[in-house]
């Protein structure tokens, strides 16, 4: 089963509530979904600077008639 971005933004944002009301001797678990969602989402920043934000199709040979 696969996390999604979604989920570990969520996550990440209850981490932050129990360091905040509990202590920082949570932080370790704050900084772990706050890692995970930066490299996430630096994996998808880099594949679209790798296809620009208009990729162009790529064209097809057509077969000869």
């Amino acid at each position: 089963m696969s996390i999604s971005l979604k989920q570990l933004e969520e996550g990440r944002r209850i981490a932050a509530l129990v360091v905040r009301y509990c202590g920082e001797k949570y932080f370790p678990l704050f900084d772990r979904f706050d890692r995970e969602v930066q490299r996430r989402r630096s994996a998808a920043d880099r594949i679209e600077a790798a296809l620009g934000h208009h990729a162009p199709e790529i064209q097809r040979e057509r077969p000869a008639p």
